[in-house]
């Protein structure tokens, strides 16, 4: 959306990796070459990394706006707030039009990509109107798009082909759909097995961790139309995973680059038949010319013989910013030619294979990763000299490798330069080794007569020396008549020591079997790599039981040993399952344990405070539409900016003063609704719960403040033999494992039962229910599922049948409850946990859905199967744009199947008893039933006033 905009109102678009604002030199550097006068941000985050690395080039946006963030915080815009205010703009269509009807040249830079290159420096490559429709055009004449396409997109928006797909897909006709913020694995292979998507583009590595979910293995994938890789070497395996596991009728190998995408490609329909062809590239595509020359030369290399791929036509930029990278580029007969800088081999009938790489340039898991960057890195960061070169990697393509020139006396220097590169590029540049030039033999660089590194011999050296582990068993060790290797016993003691030497030398930092992997800078390669080790050498049975995100969810190498020998030792899956439950059961305890330490309560004398002044505005102008405004914000309410998981919330010292004097109650209400990451990602959130806690105590008052922890009913919805949910503590981890956010949930609770127990806090627990619009005037968020579900009556004439018990409950009664219990003074009179979700309860079947027909909505009733169907169809028979508008259900299909979908439907049959709440909240003991008492009218009649006439589009 912000790329169609920057176009339309001729503004060239440069999208920037998150990772660059942590590096002041690369943002600098990336800020001024494009000339950025407006600048778009994600989140606080990144803007204090921006604020702190380059604070002059930020003073001088004349735009700066946040997706998510405080807007009081540098003057920043809210992105939500100007989509409504063009929205609500009269004006607004004819400036539209007036953009449109701008002179624009061919010759206009539009977007600038930054490529790694091979200096410490990124280089911007500013494309045209001219190259990027070129490219565009290519690339829609290469794969015939059309209205037909769509595609799964998993690519970063940052690369050029993320972005300038997207627009190749739209207007042609097609659909891009988006799985995930970041690539993961069971999400995309789920969208996979649907069959809705006819495309999918990855780089070769994501395909080895596609090809290990196990939902690509049921006979329910549908697959998809045509796999188009590229990034990276593609091996025979990637093709083979692609047509047996993935399913796809069509592999398209491609070669291009942010220079020029649309370089060559071909299609194969079945893996290669002779065992001694390489993957080939394909052909030149439309448009697109290309010589193979020997490198700093411009003549054609007789075909069959390797040189460097060098790019003519339209596709490609014409020059980098900033006039660096000149030597890449050469005019002959009036046209501008680009070195691309890789080895290739044309045949005689023009296919071409690429077979190497002139550039000093490593490609992980299809990232370019640029050695003097990481060089400039190491070197900045702790003052040592090094050379960081590629070497092969059966996963990831390639790894890079640091070779150090530093004291002998320093034992320390590897692991230093390992966490510096860790610590200031992210995961994604961690390195497999760091070695000494002492242990390649050496005294010093290998240099050319000039005083050039040779990097090459270097490269050699390294991919020739054997990997150094310390001590390992010495022969195969049998288990149940297997044979086992260097890394499986069955000693446990012998195993960690083992898994954790292989951890090692695959570039993990972790020093103890209980180190975290998520906080050890263990990505999702890294991950698959060592998964394979563990395979390759214990048992290949294991690869169904052992994917790559139960690496992740064992989460350290203590209970992953623990994992494996409860794996060997049994040939049942129930035994192998409940031995990951028993793992996340023992990392949910561990946590409550680490994070349960507080320090008792001390009344104290109280000191003279300032109140500062800083109005929240967003919250303000959220409070506003929600028709809560109030005359009072401005001296009730203040807002305490914090970052998650920082000490002591990060306070300034006089707001802490102020809250020490003046705190009496605490309600925690605000928690990450992401279902798809592990229990580990939580942590800083639950520090900060553990820090609110101890700010409690820390109060000055006679006795601490009250804390109400609102945590959700999902902590039960796995609980097994019992029917009702009393209001007191749950008593077993596993009835909460469902996914790393009820774990997280349940740990929290159990934090706060340990901090009331053992160190005098005043906490309560609020196990909160489904929340819907309010007794007034029925706001309910249009864009939760249950009103998504509805509204697809307006496009499709129908709604499910459920079997579901809705305890809905009104925001307003369910905050008149929370205030009800902020009323007692006295901690004796609470109780210590209310289950807060409407006593009242009702059938969906039986009693909403002929409420909301009373209440003018038009549909007929339909079972689950066959609404879905129908919801698939409409998604599949319109344009995404007009489908994602009109019956933004679609979206939610995963949701939707995976919730209720299959011949049973999930569950419904715990009841949450609310005695507690009735006695102690005046609002919960006659809560509004909501189907009797008009709720349903108000509700359906605020989100008619939101989807208007347009929403019923057939």
């Amino acid at each position: 959306m912000v790329f169609r905009a920057a176009i339309k109102i001729g503004c060239p678009f440069a999208p920037i990796n998150l990772r660059s604002p942590k590096n002041a030199k690369e943002i600098r550097h990336m800020l001024t070459l494009s000339n950025a006068k407006a600048i778009i941000m994600d989140n606080n985050s990144v803007a204090e990394d921006l604020q702190r690395h380059a604070p002059d080039l930020m003073s001088d946006m004349q735009v700066k706006v946040i997706l998510d963030g405080d807007l009081g915080v540098h003057n920043y815009l809210s992105f939500g707030d100007l989509i409504t205010d063009a929205a609500a703009d009269k004006a607004f269509e004819e400036s539209s039009l007036g953009l449109d009807r701008r002179p624009r040249n061919e010759d206009d830079v539009v977007y600038i990509g930054f490529t790694s290159g091979t200096t410490s420096l990124p280089k911007a490559a500013p494309h045209t109107n001219k190259s990027l429709a070129c490219n565009m055009n290519s690339w829609e004449e290469v794969f015939a798009l059309d209205h037909t396409r769509a595609w799964l997109h998993i690519l970063p928006m940052n690369s050029i082909v993320g972005s300038s797909w997207t627009l190749a897909y739209l207007i042609a006709g097609g659909s891009v759909t988006h799985v995930n913020y970041a690539f993961d694995p069971d999400s995309v292979a789920a969208a996979i097995c649907t069959g809705d998507y006819t495309d999918l583009l990855a780089v070769p590595s994501m395909i080895d961790l596609l090809a290990t979910s196990p939902s690509l293995s049921e006979v329910s994938n549908k697959g998809i139309d045509r796999m188009i890789v590229g990034g990276s070497k593609i091996l025979r395996s990637h093709v083979e995973k692609s047509f047996q596991k993935i399913k796809c009728q069509r592999f398209s190998p491609f070669f291009g680059m942010t220079e020029g995408t649309s370089v060559c490609t071909e299609t194969l329909y079945a893996v290669p038949g002779n065992l001694q062809d390489p993957i080939y590239a394909g052909y030149a595509n439309p448009g697109c010319k290309i010589r193979i020359c020997d490198p700093d030369k411009t003549e054609p290399v007789p075909r069959g013989s390797p040189g460097e791929i060098v790019q003519g036509g339209l596709q490609k930029i014409e020059r980098y910013l900033g006039g660096s990278g000149k030597d890449s580029f050469f005019v002959e007969d009036g046209e501008i030619w680009y070195r691309c800088g890789d080895q290739a081999v044309m045949l005689e009938n023009g296919r071409i294979a690429i077979v190497g790489r002139y550039k000093d340039m490593i490609i992980r898991g299809g990232m370019n990763i640029a050695s003097a960057a990481v060089e400039a890195v190491i070197s900045e960061g702790t003052g040592i000299d090094s050379q960081v070169v590629g070497i092969p990697d059966e996963a990831a393509g390639e790894v890079p490798v640091a070779v150090i020139k530093h004291p002998k006396d320093d034992k320390q220097a590897a692991t230093g330069v390992q966490r510096c590169v860790l610590d200031a590029m992210g995961p994604a540049y961690a390195l497999e080794r760091v070695l000494s030039l002492e242990e390649l033999g050496l005294e010093d660089w290998p240099k050319t007569t000039s005083g050039k590194v040779l990097k090459r011999d270097l490269q050699v050296m390294v991919k020739n020396l054997p990997r150094t582990q310390q001590p390992l068993p010495s022969a195969p060790v049998h288990i149940n008549g297997n044979a086992k290797g260097a890394i499986y016993t069955s000693d446990e003691a012998q195993l960690q020591h083992n898994l954790l030497e292989c951890a090692r030398t695959h570039g993990m930092l972790i020093s103890s079997v209980d180190d975290d992997f998520h906080n050890s800078g263990m990505d999702s390669l890294m991950g698959l790599r060592l998964r394979n080790a563990i395979i390759k050498d214990a048992d290949p049975g294991w690869q169904g039981q052992l994917p790559p995100g139960l690496i992740f969810q064992c989460g350290n190498i203590r209970r992953l040993a623990q994992y494996l020998l409860k794996l060997d030792t049994s040939n049942h899956g129930s035994v192998k399952q409940e031995s990951h439950v028993d793992g996340v059961v023992e990392e949910m305890f561990t946590m409550v344990e680490d994070l349960s330490h507080f320090q008792t309560h001390k009344p104290q004398k109280a000191k003279p405070s300032v109140r500062g002044n800083n109005p929240a505005e967003r919250l303000e102008r959220s409070l506003a539409n929600r028709m809560l405004t109030s005359s009072e914000y401005s001296n009730k309410v203040r807002v305490v900016k914090h970052e998650p998981g920082k000490p002591r919330l990060a306070l300034e010292e006089t707001t802490r003063e102020v809250l020490l004097d003046n705190l009496t109650h605490i309600i925690h209400a605000a928690w990450p609704v992401n279902f798809h990451i592990p229990l580990a990602s939580f942590r800083r959130h639950l520090q900060d719960l553990q820090s609110l806690v101890q700010l409690s105590l820390d109060v000055r008052a006679p006795q601490p403040a009250h804390v109400l922890y609102c945590s959700s009913m999902g902590v039960a919805l796995n609980t097994k033999g019992q029917s009702k949910i009393s209001e007191e503590p749950i008593m077993d981890f596993r009835q909460g494992i469902s996914n790393g956010y009820t774990q997280s949930k349940l740990v929290a609770e159990y934090m706060i039962q340990r901090a009331m127990e053992s160190f005098g806090a005043w906490t309560s627990i609020l196990r909160i229910g489904q929340i819907v619009g309010d007794t007034k005037s029925g706001l309910w968020n249009e864009t939760e599922a249950a009103p998504l579900m509805i509204r697809s009556a307006l496009t499709l004439g129908c709604l499910p049948v459920l079997d579901m018990k809705c305890s809905w409950i009104p925001v307003d009664c369910l905050a008149s409850a929370i205030v009800d219990l902020t009323t007692f003074t006295c901690r004796e009179e609470l109780e210590f946990v209310y289950n807060m979700c409407n006593p009242n309860t009702f059938s969906w079947t039986e009693d909403f859905l002929p409420a909301l027909a009373n209440a003018g909505l038009e549909f007929e009733k339909v079972s689950f199967i066959e609404w879905l169907a129908r919801l698939k169809s409409y998604d599949a028979t319109h344009s995404v744009e007009e489908a994602t508008t009109n019956c933004p259900a679609v979206k939610l299909i995963d949701f939707w199947e995976q919730a209720y979908g299959g011949t049973t439907q999930r569950p419904n049959n715990l009841e949450f008893t609310t005695h507690n709440a009735q006695r102690d909240c005046r609002s919960m003991q006659f809560p509004p039933n909501v189907v009797t008492n008009g709720l349903v009218r108000k509700m359906l009649h605020a989100w008619m006033s939101i989807w208007g006439p347009a929403s019923v589009c057939n």
